[in-house]
């Protein structure tokens, strides 16, 4: 009798790799490049994955891409195998003296220019060891690199998002120094620094941060609010337009302020630091490729701490 789920075999995880990039790119156009085939490879891939599994996994169509419930269940499973994969690499590696495998790592955008980042360093001195490892790097919003994390589509986050996921560590990095700024077209870009008052702020239009935030002065629960944006390069633009007042990652804003694009309000009063961590899930702590990256992310954080 024939199997309703056939063994796995080499073509399985090929065709397996194409479905979780296409769900993950949300669809067939966007994975095009990310897979380096044409769309109509992959319909085909997809469609035979469908016949070999007997299952109807997505639907797509002038509607758009959507995963089918049986859909759903074989992207988590497929999650799952992927990861015994590069777990199953990672140890027949470490017992070979190498690291092996595949390395998730999803940051913040727009965090390069700040002078703590420890990512750069962190590869650098990865790459020092002797590896047989790909990375993958993803920019997302705080938030959804803790989830991705969560999910188990990342192995390692970098982010200023703590929902304290139980399966979840996290380790304190550094501070991310924010302010609040007003754009040149803002009525208060030209008012002096001592004509700003909580009472004027609080008529103001502010731009919020759209991600789940610890009770901090980062956000003004007083203040008028008729914009969010996850990402920073989202809060920008809303600044920019002088309609909006909003927080910024000071590295990140001090070109557009060097411009007389930006100016900070009250700097002394609306100075933040935001907490940076480095996050992953509990019971990958054992994987040598993971925790020996993550030393190095903590290594590299502590040397630029010393040394700015």
């Amino acid at each position: 009798m024939k199997p309703d789920i056939p063994p796995l075999d080499k073509i399985d995880i090929r065709l397996l790799r194409v479905f979780k990039t296409v769900t993950e790119c949300g669809g067939f156009s966007a994975a095009e490049e990310v897979l380096n085939i044409g769309r109509s490879t992959i319909s085909i891939h997809i469609s035979d994955l469908e016949t070999r599994f007997g299952l109807r996994l997505c639907a797509r169509g002038p509607a758009g891409f959507s995963l089918t419930k049986h859909g759903e269940v074989v992207y988590e499973a497929t999650l799952k195998l992927f990861n015994a994969i590069n777990s199953f690499r990672s140890t027949v590696g470490n017992s070979k003296g190498k690291l092996m495998g595949e390395l998730s790592i999803w940051v913040m955008d727009n965090t390069s220019t700040d002078q703590f980042d420890p990512i750069v360093e962190a590869i650098n001195l990865f790459r020092e060891r002797p590896t047989e490892v790909e990375f993958q790097i993803h920019v997302a919003s705080p938030a959804d690199i803790e989830k991705a994390v969560h999910d188990g589509r990342c192995d390692i986050g970098i982010t200023g998002s703590k929902i304290d996921y139980l399966d979840l560590e996290y380790d304190y990095l550094h501070s991310e120094e924010n302010t609040l700024y007003c754009g040149k077209r803002h009525p208060l870009f030209e008012r002096a620094a001592g004509q700003i008052s909580d009472d004027i702020l609080q008529t103001a239009d502010f731009a919020r941060r759209g991600v789940p935030v610890e009770k901090n002065s980062i956000l003004e629960p007083n203040w008028l609010s008729s914009a969010a944006a996850t990402h920073m390069e989202g809060r920008l633009h809303l600044i920019r337009t002088g309609l909006y007042v909003g927080y910024l990652p000071t590295h990140y804003a001090a070109g557009w302020e060097q411009r007389g694009e930006l100016r900070k309000i009250n700097p002394d009063r609306f100075l933040v630091r935001w907490p940076i961590y480095a996050v992953w899930r509990k019971n990958d702590e054992q994987s040598a490729l993971i925790s020996a990256f993550l030393n190095d992310v903590k290594a590299a954080s502590a040397v630029l701490q010393l040394n700015p």
